[in-house]
């Protein structure tokens, strides 16, 4: 009985697990949220009716929701992970990866970004993610 019960806690895992969670919701939730937020309002002021049949604005879409919330289901997952004995190398390997994600996710929405203004000025609206490249800079929508 005394096995199970120490199995539904985390224990001393607290220790390092509170931690990493003040980093996830401080630097990664806070980026990705105020990324997505930015990107929300500059869909608003280039909307065109168009975006409602552009897969890019889809996947675009898909891409900032799996941004904001990947990171909390990581959180979640390493919680349930630790629980069980021998999962160290997964929950590591998954802190990593919560940490790197929003460099992924970033460079999937600039590529993606349905509502481009290319060098002429000219506002464009892209159908599919990556075609036509972005022109400019990393990050200039």
């Amino acid at each position: 009985m005394h096995d199970s019960a120490q199995r539904e806690t985390l224990g001393r895992n607290w220790l390092w697990f509170v931690p990493l969670c003040l980093v996830v919701l401080t630097l990664v939730e806070r980026h990705t949220v105020v990324h997505a937020h930015w990107l929300g309002k500059l869909a608003y002021q280039r909307w065109s009716w168009g975006v409602l049949v552009s897969p890019s604005a889809y996947f675009c879409w898909c891409v900032i929701l799996a941004s904001v919330f990947w990171p909390l289901y990581g959180l979640l997952a390493i919680a349930a992970m630790v629980k069980t004995r021998g999962r160290y190398v997964r929950v590591v390997l998954l802190a990593v990866a919560i940490l790197v994600f929003p460099l992924v996710t970033d460079a999937l929405t600039w590529g993606s970004f349905p509502f481009n203004i290319d060098e002429n000025g000219v506002h464009r609206l892209r159908l599919i993610p990556f075609v036509p490249w972005p022109a400019g800079n990393y990050g200039d929508y």
